[in-house]
């Protein structure tokens, strides 16, 4: 069985899990996020979540990743965006647990994308329930797959996009950019290495003025 597979396996039975009636909840107030922190998460997620339903979710981009992952699996767009999205982790050098504000980011995007949309708020924080914070445990799964498919330093989607349709390609590396930039900003500052990887992001750091991202406003 390849990675990908495998990792569609963990995903079906996340799934399973998330339809069980769960008393038990999980207050992540209590590790430090703020609400201005959260309410800038929820927005650079919802987003990024909307763009794959208008542009990712499409018969396309579907065939394309099944002809390069060997894998036909219905939602590999998805699987393949919040491969991107570990990638930003990655670059930025970022913890995912779910005890940490960045995880708890990860975790609020992981909600909107796979789970049942439950923490639309910041007070739904200091009631999150155990599927719902079991979604994180899809991540070292997410992190084998994302290993197989190159350099972990670099994102996946958009050159396939630019096949399909170049015209989307930079809207997706300026949300991308817009949520790693935010989870950089954690503490307040971003840092050079953390500025290095948004450059990456935004093709910054080559050669050709061309074909950089306008990241105004963001």
């Amino acid at each position: 069985m390849n990675k990908f597979q495998m990792l569609c396996d963990q995903y079906n039975l996340l799934k399973e899990k998330l339809e069980c009636d769960d008393e038990f909840t999980n207050d992540l107030q209590r590790y430090g996020i703020t609400e201005d922190y959260f309410n800038k998460v929820n927005q650079a997620a919802e987003l990024l979540c909307k763009f794959y339903t208008v542009k990712l979710d499409n018969t396309s981009i579907r065939n394309a990743l099944a002809y390069r992952l060997n894998d036909n699996h219905s939602e590999n767009a998805k699987i393949c965006l919040i491969i991107d999205v570990l990638r930003c982790y990655d670059g930025l050098g970022h913890p995912t647990t779910f005890t940490t504000p960045e995880g708890i980011a990860l975790l609020i995007f992981l909600d909107k994308i796979l789970g049942n949309k439950e923490i639309t708020s910041f007070s739904h924080l200091g009631t999150v329930s155990a599927a719902t914070v079991s979604l994180i445990d899809i991540i070292p799964y997410i992190s084998e797959c994302s290993e197989s498919l190159g350099s972990r330093y670099s994102l996946f989607l958009p050159t396939l996009i630019a096949k399909k349709s170049p015209d989307v390609e930079p809207l997706y590396r300026r949300l991308i950019y817009n949520i790693c930039k935010t989870i950089a900003a954690v503490d307040g500052e971003i840092t050079i290495a953390e500025q290095e990887w948004l450059n990456e992001i935004a093709l910054l750091n080559d050669d050709d003025p061309d074909n950089d991202i306008d990241i105004k406003g963001l």
